[in-house]
């Protein structure tokens, strides 16, 4: 079984680490929707075939095996390592960790779909909140969007920008009305908050309570002018815009649910 999932891992990555060289970092928004959806509907349309159709061969037996998916536990976990202690290198973003996240993917799936033991309910609620969380944070970085705009006290906007300068339409004018500092003995800031409005929406935004302005999008103010305080004539916003977003927090409800039921009731049983 070592051997078949060496066989299958080392080539991979190693194409992986081929396809960096050539074409560099993934770009994310290549992968944007629909076609991150056409992607994962072809790797599990095509495992949930493998598995039916050759459920049997010594290859699908190992990759949906324990020990696979310890293998994609531990190199999840060194490439996780390598992110924190190298940053520069931006490894989130290479072939390499992609290539990683998806046969760990698909190794989550195979066990789910060829799993006949007992305990089903905590064992599906863990496995497939898992793979539900996975698959949103995956497939779903390329359908989020992150922008800022500097945006004067008094002025209206209706686009901002991405760290690489992109402009986005908001799709909808957003109005800052006011912006106030306030201030510690030491002239430190203690807090700072700005009065938005779009059409007859009005809201205050301070440090960490954004303004859920859909079920997908949140603005947050991230900063203003510091040498000029409470004068300031501009504050930061952030607009991020995530449509998987409630997706990855079901996975993660599911997941917890799981764990405390296998506290609760002891190990699996297969």
């Amino acid at each position: 079984m070592g051997k078949i999932l060496a066989y299958t891992y080392v080539p991979t990555l190693l194409l992986a680490a081929v396809f960096h060289f050539i074409f560099g970092q993934v770009d994310v928004r290549v992968f944007a929707f629909p076609v991150n959806i056409a992607i994962l509907l072809i790797l599990v349309g095509g495992l949930y075939v493998l598995n039916r159709e050759k459920g049997e061969c010594r290859w699908v037996v190992a990759f949906s095996s324990g020990y696979a998916g310890v293998m994609g536990v531990v190199l999840v976990a060194l490439c996780c390592l390598l992110m924190v202690f190298s940053p520069g290198l931006k490894f989130q973003h290479s072939w390499i960790f992609l290539t990683v996240l998806l046969l760990f993917i698909g190794n989550l799936f195979l066990v789910i779909l060829r799993y006949r033991g007992k305990n089903r309910i905590r064992f599906y609620l863990n496995h497939v909140g898992l793979f539900v969380m996975l698959v949103a944070l995956v497939f779903g970085s390329a359908d989020m969007v992150r922008m800022r705009a500097a945006v004067n006290i008094g002025e209206c906007i209706d686009k901002a920008y991405t760290q690489e300068g992109i402009a986005y339409s908001l799709g909808y004018p957003l109005l800052v009305e006011s912006f106030d500092v306030e201030f510690y003995e030491n002239r430190m800031p203690a807090e700072f908050r700005a009065e938005v409005s779009s059409g007859d929406e009005r809201r205050i935004l301070w440090v960490n309570h954004p303004w859920h302005k859909s079920w997908k999008e949140d603005i947050y103010l991230t900063g203003y002018n510091t040498e000029a305080g409470s004068a300031s004539e501009y504050c930061i916003l952030e607009f991020v815009v995530q449509p998987w977003k409630y997706i990855v927090l079901t996975g993660l409800l599911l997941f917890v649910a799981g764990a405390l039921m296998l506290l609760w009731g002891g190990k699996y049983r297969v």
